[in-house]
């Protein structure tokens, strides 16, 4: 099952990653050769990438299968005399007759698929692109041992609203199906709130190193390159981003 971030979750992701900045940022923007360019940004949740893209003039759509999601963005973008075309849609489903010369996907949102859609997902995303277009991605690869946690532990707590946000995760992994399982829990708590739970999974796919090229492969890309973006997600974190011309 795909993961579907509610309005709880929502708040606290907005509250850690509301826009993108550099590195990161300008890795994404140096793949924009001019201002026709067209781009889409599937899955792009509030927004975070997709409205500095707008404020640079870039022509970008994009859509996610959150209604919260998308809310925060619209809203967000709104403040800023933003008008971005986003739309609700599942990445297996999409289709469009419009073509883009970049789509991406930062921040590993695509190892949310589970294997029987990434094919479909991949095959879509390609055929919407303009010849030579490029399609950047990132997945999550699995690399060091992971540390699981049976039990319900706190990862995070936060004031937002008027209300206080906590957050639990459990963690487990499957080694036969290389799906990483975190299940989080968000409690909504305060004097002048009524209090809620919203429970969130999140099954990641982890990639063992060469796999995904392969995949790339498969659907038919004609170059794939490996980028590493240093300090992308901040000092220390630095992440592949797969480049793959159609």
């Amino acid at each position: 099952m795909i993961a579907y971030y509610g309005e709880l979750c929502t708040k606290m992701y907005e509250s850690d990653k509301s826009i993108a900045e550099d590195p990161e940022l300008s890795f994404y923007l140096s793949y924009v050769k001019g201002r026709k360019m067209k781009v889409l940004e599937p899955m792009c949740g509030n927004g975070r990438m997709l409205i500095p893209f707008i404020q640079h003039g870039i022509d970008t759509d994009g859509f996610d299968i959150s209604e919260d999601m998308l809310k925060v963005c619209k809203e967000k973008a709104g403040k800023l005399n933003l008008k971005p075309n986003v739309f609700q849609k599942k990445i297996e489903e999409f289709n469009s007759a419009k073509k883009y010369d970049l789509i991406m996907i930062p921040y590993g949102s695509f190892s949310l698929l589970p294997d029987s859609l990434v094919n479909i997902s991949l095959q879509n995303l390609k055929n919407s692109l303009n010849k030579g277009g490029k399609m950047l991605l990132t997945i999550v690869e699995k690399d060091n041992e992971i540390e699981e946690a049976a039990e319900w532990t706190e990862t995070n707590r936060k004031e937002l609203e008027g209300q206080t946000i906590i957050e639990n995760r459990k963690i487990a992994y499957d080694e036969e199906t290389k799906i990483l399982h975190i299940q989080l829990k968000y409690d909504a708590v305060g004097e002048a709130i009524a209090e809620r739970t919203e429970l969130m999974d999140f099954p990641i796919r982890l990639y063992d190193p060469g796999e995904f090229n392969r995949v790339l492969k498969d659907i038919g890309f004609r170059q794939i390159a490996v980028r590493d973006v240093s300090d992308g997600y901040g000092d220390g974190q630095s992440f592949p981003v797969y480049e793959c011309t159609k």
